[in-house]
């Protein structure tokens, strides 16, 4: 039985002339520039007096002079105050226009930026702060000097120090070096195409983020466009911005998602949508396409080791594959079912981290045999298309087998009248089992036998009453993340204290 299956490598990724196969077997940009800012400097000087960040929500406009002028400034402040090359400078703020300048100011300082979530409790920051070493940490007050450009790192130097995880524990920091961060945004703006150049770009993903940050600000500011932001959107002051800012990329959590199909309004100038890797239902879906007619929408899978690159998933029908690979990134599958299609996702590629930051055996562990060790279950489809599954910490024991908590969720989604939902793995006294949570759509009593009933088929398997709960929210964690440990701690308490179904809203 084979333990290890390649997936093959897009026709037009294998025959691209900036890309080789180097000697440790991983498919390499040739001619990238020596380090960010150095990529960054030549954006600045090319679009000066173009726009290049709007901030909504204090009405701040600043073109890439501006930007990179203020930025310099910062930079030459944080060497007042000590920093030097390769000293790490925490930035703890919400998305605007003072993050980026911040985050550039660090760079062309010399230094390594480490974003940490603004809403991450003081515990959590004080682990990330010993961790890394940060010193200072920058707030909305950004020091202020002679201006100061540092350009002089090399393509394996480190670039950014992104912390990530922290369901099960505290976060644990990745390091990025130049070459991945370039060949993320390479690989990026690449996939854009050229009609993305100059495009109005809003994020409403915490900047804190490398998927927000590698993946949406840094190509967005090497393309001359604008990236407008807020401290915080909903789906009023995002539509807002949409309609008045002239927005033509977005790319928002999968809450806001699902605000803005319940909006009355839309947009036809809209050309992209981006999703998080959150799930969302097919009626959400419809709504969107919908609202925003002309707009591509996609999700997408990439984690924090990878510098949020991976792969682009298509959301509607399309010619060829579903899922499109970043440039350079190899994918394969292993594990002992293999053969049927089933097993973990590896990825290898030169976005990949260098690795985790004070743990080098953490790193050869998940990093083994040049392949990145995703956690991610996949099955491969007949039509060769990747669909994932879940995580492989969140397999479920049901009496007939193994479940993972994603292909749940999907099939829950697809059950009328389910906005939100979740799966998880508890302990009940008779053993294992799987536990739902769904929350209804907004004006729609859901009877939670419906949704027993639903699930028969795909679980093979009589989901006990006790372990089908609604609620009208489903809790989060500080970075808006589903709170799967409240969930079954939730549904594990009801086994032992209620009888059938219980609303945990």
């Amino acid at each position: 039985m084979a333990s290890l299956l390649e997936y093959p490598v897009a026709d037009g990724l294998s025959r691209d002339d900036r890309m080789v196969r180097c000697a440790d077997g991983l498919l390499r940009y040739r001619g990238l520039t020596s380090c960010l800012t150095e990529l960054l400097d030549v954006a600045a000087h090319r679009f000066a007096g173009s726009e290049a960040v709007v901030d909504t929500a204090v009405g701040a406009r600043l073109t890439y002079a501006q930007l990179w002028t203020s930025a310099s400034r910062v930079a030459g402040g944080l060497l007042d105050r000590g920093v030097g090359i390769g000293d790490r400078v925490a930035i703890r703020m919400p998305n605007g226009a003072r993050w980026v300048e911040a985050f550039l100011g660090v760079l062309l300082a010399g230094g390594v930026p480490v974003p940490v979530h603004p809403g991450y409790p003081d515990a959590t920051v004080r682990h990330i702060l010993s961790d890394s070493g940060s010193d200072p940490v920058l707030g909305e007050d950004l020091p202020t000097g002679t201006p100061f450009i540092d350009d002089g790192a090399a393509l394996s130097d480190s670039a950014l120090l992104f912390y990530t995880g922290g369901t099960t524990g505290m976060p644990k920091g990745v390091e990025l070096c130049h070459e991945n961060v370039l060949s993320t945004i390479e690989a990026v703006v690449r996939s854009w195409g050229s009609d993305a150049d100059g495009a109005r770009h809003a994020i409403a993903l915490p900047l804190s983020s490398a998927s927000a940050c590698v993946l949406q600000l840094l190509p967005t500011l090497v393309s001359g466009g604008t990236v407008v932001l807020a401290a915080e959107f909903d789906s009023e002051t995002l539509q807002h911005a949409i309609d008045v800012e002239g927005v033509e990329r977005l790319s928002v959590p999968g809450r806001l998602s699902r605000e803005l199909a319940r909006a009355s309004a839309g947009s036809e100038s809209l050309r992209f949508l981006s999703l998080d890797d959150e799930l969302v239902s097919e009626a959400t879906l419809d709504r969107l396409h919908r609202q925003f007619p002309t707009a591509d929408i996609v999700s997408g899978w990439g984690m924090t080791e990878t510098g949020g690159a991976g792969m682009v998933l298509r959301t509607a029908p399309a010619a060829g594959r579903l899922e499109l690979p970043h440039d350079g990134m190899e994918f394969a599958v292993s594990g002992p079912e293999i053969d049927a299609g089933v097993g973990e996702l590896w990825c290898r590629g030169p976005s990949v981290m260098r690795g985790y930051w004070g743990d080098p055996a953490g790193t050869a562990r998940t990093t083994a045999g040049g392949w990145l060790h995703t956690g991610d279950v996949v099955r491969i489809e007949p039509t060769g298309d990747i669909r994932f599954v879940g995580r492989a910490a969140e397999a479920v024991e049901i009496p007939r087998g193994v479940v993972y908590s994603r292909e749940i969720e999907e099939a829950l989604l697809d059950c009328p009248g389910v906005d939100e939902a979740v799966a998880v793995g508890v302990m009940t006294p008779r053993g294992p089992d799987l536990g739902v949570v769904v929350v209804p759509e907004p004006g729609v009593t859901l009877r939670l036998d419906a949704v027993r009933d639903f699930l028969d088929e795909p679980l093979g398997h009589r989901l006990p009453r006790r372990l089908c709960a609604s609620a009208t929210v489903l809790p989060r964690s500080a970075t808006g993340r589903i709170d799967r440990r409240s969930v079954r701690a939730w549904l594990e308490d009801s086994c032992s204290t209620t009888k059938g179904s219980v609303d945990v809203g």
